[in-house]
């Protein structure tokens, strides 16, 4: 047998063992504990957390099973591993800054029959753990519950340079295309858009807002409406005087944009907000462009 129809085979075997493993009728069972940080704030820290849970449970052939109220601490340290339930697998990740290069890293976690074994990431920046693709995630697990296994990040990172690419050039918007991070109008320091439809605003004055983002049907002209996803707060608001603000955030509607995209990197439209005129607060369209940072 030639060697090139032996390394086939080999591969063959691999990759249906491998569908097996994740085709089988018993569904794995991960509890969810969240992630821990020193280096991330309450809001950051909600929002990775949540949007890990998101991806594991839109995963196939896994049941994830919400634990971070039972596991709640910041303190990877006072982490209670002899509460892990014996019949499952225990996922959880911690996140923190390392201060000799400035770069992100991500240390994933899988505790299962009185073994834990982990798998690390660095990112060169947090965004990119927030943009990063849920079936990288499912690579990870899948190392992780095979004993390890060598990394293909890179492969995967071309694999997705090119789909960005692909979906830039393509007419129809969706939220690959958008994904990244946009300078917006005055009074934001940026907006992070990730894959999926769900990003945030960092406001100039420190206030973040999490926001969702919606695409029409239609292939000319696409609408794209990003829309506030979280209670009002008068930081929200840095076109209105301070008291102003105060008083009308408590029942102010969410914030909306609406907006097409110009080109691949610049996106119009209007932002309907909070407008003081003449000492009347009032709903208003303000003229908006974002341009895309990275």
């Amino acid at each position: 047998m030639h060697k090139k129809q032996c390394r086939f085979i080999a591969v063959s075997i691999f990759l249906f063992a491998f569908s097996a493993f994740f085709a089988g009728a018993q569904p794995l069972e991960i509890d969810y504990c969240g992630i821990f940080s020193d280096d991330l704030d309450k809001n950051m820290s909600k929002l990775t957390s949540d949007l890990y849970y998101t991806q594991l449970s839109e995963l196939q052939n896994f049941t994830v099973v919400d634990k971070r109220t039972q596991f709640d601490s910041k303190n990877l340290d006072s982490l209670d591993k002899s509460l892990f339930s014996e019949e499952s697998k225990t996922f959880f990740a911690e996140i923190n800054k390392n201060p000799s290069n400035d770069k992100w890293e991500t240390v994933f976690h899988i505790f299962y029959e009185g073994n834990e074994v982990t798998k690390s990431k660095e990112y060169d920046s947090y965004y990119k753990i927030l943009m990063e693709p849920k079936d990288n995630l499912r690579a990870t697990l899948s190392a992780l519950i095979s004993g390890g296994g060598r990394s293909v990040d890179s492969q995967k990172n071309q694999t997705e340079t090119a789909a960005n690419e692909a979906a830039k050039s393509s007419s129809l918007v969706s939220t690959d295309f958008l994904s990244g991070t946009w300078k917006g109008e005055d009074g934001l320091n940026k907006v992070v858009i990730m894959r999926g439809g769900r990003g945030f605003v960092i406001f100039n004055n420190g206030a973040s807002m999490n926001i969702t983002i919606r695409l029409d049907e239609g292939s000319g002209n696409q609408k794209i409406t990003v829309v506030q996803n979280q209670r009002s707060n008068a930081s929200f608001f840095p076109q209105l005087s301070r008291q102003v603000a105060l008083e009308h955030a408590v029942n102010a509607e969410p914030i909306e944009w609406t907006l097409q995209a110009a080109d691949s990197n610049t996106l119009k439209g209007q932002k309907r907000t909070l407008v003081e005129d003449t000492g009347q607060v009032s709903y208003g369209d303000i003229p908006v462009i974002w341009t895309r940072i990275n």
